[in-house]
């Protein structure tokens, strides 16, 4: 595999989470393929867990609504046209809860009667498969089906946050040989079997960034992606992990410095690896654009004086996929400029290009990516997300910090502006009325969070104490999230993803 030897990133790839109940329709995915090679990128990823019509396992997808082999022919064809690689990307080792619910699947877990989380302490269903030879087998069958329905050789085949690992079915050997070397050998089960199909594994390299030894094992044919959501600089997040949690997590101790921190070992072992920044739109509803610019940004430049090979800029859907796809548009022009250029472009350039590639009504990319710093200005934060999406979860998502007054009466006013231009009809292009639907719920649902935070935190909205929003107030809210969900999205994971608004 050759380096990088250019100003920017050879490979250019935009992964989109198809798994957290959000699975877009083909009208969708046509729009983003179109916008992704506008803005420059030449790869598609859609990370799936069980989003995908696998032969003989209706069981996981039958409710899913979702993608079927004629889907990815159709969807490969159309980025094939437009300039994009579409790129196979599942995952087979963690993240497998979806498949370990059904009893038919659940003997195949780690730990089939769920663990206990090293994050909140409660117990929790399984996720992980165990790290035995049958299980491999079954990954690489997976991994097999999906690629042969798609022309590009490379897969991406997941094995990230294996969280209960050695807590099992594979106590002891991890007891005797170390959790991250069994880790290393189930992976190998799953690499070499596909490498000597022809093609290019990529794998997360979470469980690679505490001990260089694991890193001259990894297989010929395989490239690890070393992945990293936060903001280089930012002081205090890792301060609510506890030890084993960050070990747990295999955080390097000096996580925060950001990719030099978390590539290390690969950097000072010359051994290639793809640098994968987030849009930090998961757990926002309106986004995290302050972090996701300098997070692009730190990328980019370990990317470019590493000569990395490529950049994998990631969308997850976590807790709901709440967030529209076009809160992701300013994370996507940056990171689709910077790649090319080494240059992250400043906000002005981000608003123009977002209304030209999408044909939106001039102002309509300054106004949503202006919209993707509120939740950043409040004075508080929220592990992996925003105060706002934490707000209004029915999950357990802390935050930290003092509220700025000011800029909570600045973000009530930003956001009713924004409900109101929203509402008042599309903004233009051929998905106009789309975003202007979805947005405007989004935005409804995000000041729904900041007047419970007001309410929380005893602040007045408008010279009045603010009130925490009423169950009546909050259920047109969640209707008009349905319907913009349905203007874009697939039905299989909506009745899901809206069960964590918290009434």
């Amino acid at each position: 595999m050759s380096r990088n030897n250019g100003i920017g990133l050879s490979r250019r790839a935009f992964m989109l989470d198809v798994s957290r109940d959000r699975v877009p329709t083909r009208a969708t995915l046509e729009w983003l393929a179109d916008v992704l090679a506008a803005a420059g990128f030449n790869e598609l990823q859609l990370y799936v867990e069980h989003t995908f019509t696998y032969r003989g396992h209706e069981t996981v997808w039958r409710c899913a609504s979702p993608l079927t082999h004629d889907d990815l022919r159709w969807l490969d064809d159309r980025c094939a046209s437009v300039g994009l690689d579409l790129v196979a990307n599942m995952n087979g080792f963690g993240h497998m809860a979806r498949w370990l619910e059904h009893d038919e699947y659940r003997t195949m877990a780690e730990c089939p009667l769920g663990y206990v989380s090293p994050f909140d302490g409660s117990l929790t269903p399984p996720g992980c498969l165990a790290p035995i030879p049958a299980n491999a087998r079954f990954a690489v069958a997976l991994a097999r089906e999906m690629a042969s329905v798609i022309r590009h050789h490379r897969i991406h085949i997941g094995a990230d946050e294996p969280f209960e690992l050695g807590d099992g079915a594979s106590a002891a050997d991890v007891a005797r040989r170390g959790r991250d070397h069994v880790y290393l050998d189930h992976l190998r089960r799953i690499i070499e079997p596909l490498v000597g199909d022809g093609h290019e594994v990529m794998f997360w390299a979470d469980l690679f960034r505490r001990d260089a030894s694991l890193i001259e094992q990894i297989p010929d044919g395989a490239v690890a992606v070393v992945w990293n959501y936060e903001a280089p600089g930012v002081e205090g997040w890792m301060d609510h992990l506890t030890p084993a949690q960050t070990e747990r997590l295999g955080l390097p101790p000096d996580a925060s410095e950001g990719f030099s921190a978390h590539a290390r070992l690969f950097i000072e072992s010359g051994t290639p690896f793809w640098v994968a920044p987030g849009t930090s739109t998961w757990n926002s509803i309106i986004g995290r654009n302050t972090n996701a610019t300098a997070n692009i940004a730190d990328a980019v430049a370990v990317g470019q004086a590493q000569r990395c090979p490529g950049i994998l800029l990631t969308d997850w859907g976590d807790n709901g996929h709440w967030q529209p796809l076009a809160v992701s548009l300013p994370s996507i022009v940056r990171a689709g400029l910077a790649a090319r250029t080494g240059e992250v472009p400043n906000a002005d350039a981000v608003a123009a290009t977002i209304d030209e590639i999408a044909g939106f009504d001039p102002g309509t990319g300054s106004l949503i990516d202006r919209l993707g710093r509120i939740g950043e200005s409040l004075g508080l934060s929220s592990p992996n997300g925003s105060p706002l999406h934490a707000a209004m979860t029915t999950g357990t998502a802390p935050t930290f910090g003092t509220p700025d007054v000011d800029a909570f009466d600045a973000a009530h006013r930003s956001l009713l502006d924004a409900i109101e231009l929203f509402g008042s009809g599309p903004v233009g292009g051929p998905r106009g009325a789309i975003v202007a639907r979805e947005m405007e719920a989004a935005c409804r649902l995000a000041h729904l969070g900041l007047r419970r935070l007001c309410a929380a935190h005893r602040l007045d909205l408008d010279g009045r104490p603010a009130l925490v929003p009423e169950p009546a107030e909050i259920a047109p809210v969640v209707e008009a999230m349905r319907t913009g969900w349905l203007s874009s999205s697939r039905p299989g994971g909506l009745d899901d993803s809206m069960s964590k608004i918290r009434v």
